[in-house]
């Protein structure tokens, strides 16, 4: 009788644990990726703050951020381009940071996520850097994960951190001129939904929250437009089909030219489409602990409060 007592508290705490499991939900966040923060009063500010962007063109480029306020509650995010490992070995790369890690240190972190979209090719390097950056800094340290990386696991590999994001978006090839949305397409995105079970890494999720109008000419993506919507196209272009126009007139268009016989694809995201990317995933992912969205300056295309009409 008193083995069953005993166990009893075992019992419950299981069953509580499970039960909270299914009760709680996703707090939402945002990223920050201007170069000069500068946010007041604001009830909800935004967690992610981009502080470093770093390249490798002819030599090392690393832009940072100018803080003009001060943020709260801040983890700190660092996007460094995949070509940078192609050129540098993890321990030069630290070492040229360290001084812009050190600059930052009067604003309080304790997190620093990495934003890299590493390949086979750079794999060793980057993972190596993780686990140095970790060492050196003694934060907490994630990173952003593509849908293949999760797919594709045991090739492309799992870094060595506390945690992941995955960035469900972009998944679509940018220049493919068939691209029916290159910002969100959930029919692409479905062909990447495997492995999430025994993927070994927590993941939160990371949402779009912006629009572009891609530029075709002569068959080609030749560029993009950020911030377009269909409710930005005037009385120079024909709608051709749902989100696809041709310039019938050369024209300034958000102060790019465009020639006549341009066609513009316009990408863009609605709430449905948000909370549908989030059924879908319900179906092959855990529920994370955040729901991100790139990023803080769009909120004002959607309607206040948006957040929280999504459920997971």
């Amino acid at each position: 009788m008193k083995k069953v007592i005993l166990f009893l508290p075992f019992i419950l705490f299981f069953f509580l644990g499970y039960k909270f499991s299914l009760i709680y939900e996703p707090s939402f966040q945002f990223y920050y990726w201007k170069q000069v923060y500068q946010e007041n009063n604001e009830s909800h500010s935004p967690k992610y703050i981009k502080i470093l962007d770093v390249h490798f063109t002819q030599n090392l480029k690393i832009q940072q951020t100018v803080f003009k306020t001060e943020p709260k509650n801040m983890t700190a995010v660092i996007y460094i381009d995949n070509g940078v490992f192609k050129h540098l070995k993890a321990s030069s790369l630290l070492k040229k940071l360290k001084p812009k890690l050190e600059f930052f240190s009067t604003i309080e972190y304790e997190e620093i996520q990495i934003d890299c979209d590493w390949t086979p090719k750079t794999q060793k390097r980057y993972f190596e850097f993780l686990k140095l950056l970790k060492e050196e800094s003694k934060q907490k340290i994630s990173v952003t994960i593509r849908l293949h990386q999760v797919k594709y696991y045991k090739k492309t590999g799992v870094p060595p951190v506390d945690y992941g994001v995955l960035m469900y978006y972009n998944m679509s090839d940018f220049l493919d001129i068939n691209t029916r949305n290159y910002i969100l397409d959930l029919d692409v995105a479905r062909k990447y939904h495997y492995n999430f079970d025994t993927y070994p890494l927590e993941l939160n999720l990371a949402l779009p929250l912006y629009s572009q109008a891609t530029i075709i000419r002569f068959s080609k993506v030749v560029g993009a437009i950020e911030g377009v919507k269909n409710i930005d196209i005037d009385e120079n272009f024909k709608r051709l089909k749902e989100g696809l126009y041709r310039v019938e007139k050369t024209n300034y268009f958000d102060s790019k030219l465009l020639y006549e016989g341009d066609k513009i694809r316009i990408d863009e995201v609605s709430i449905q489409d948000l909370q549908n990317a989030i059924d879908g995933l319900k179906k092959v992912m855990k529920k994370p602990r955040e729901i991100l969205f790139y990023r803080w300056g769009n909120r004002k295309d959607y309607k206040k409060g948006f957040e929280k009409e999504l459920f997971w």
